[in-house]
């Protein structure tokens, strides 16, 4: 609940982007379902880490690369 928290003050007292705060957001939540969240370039290196579990790659509504390692 602190996370969440902590999460929305930095959204709302930094002024982020939409795109930023939906990428904060996407990681916070897969941090929660022990599922690592990356986007754009980062995704390269998240599935070069994800030896040991499940690599997903997606695209967002904004065409935006999107990527997740879910951990076994």
């Amino acid at each position: 609940m602190k996370l969440i928290v902590t999460i929305l003050l930095c959204v709302m007292v930094t002024g982020c982007t939409s795109m930023n705060a939906k990428q904060v957001m996407g990681a916070a939540a897969g941090n929660a379902a022990g599922t690592q969240v990356a986007y754009g370039k980062q995704c390269f290196a998240l599935k070069s880490q994800c030896v040991q579990g499940i690599y997903e790659e997606w695209q967002t509504s904004d065409n935006v690369d999107g990527c997740s390692c879910k951990k076994l």
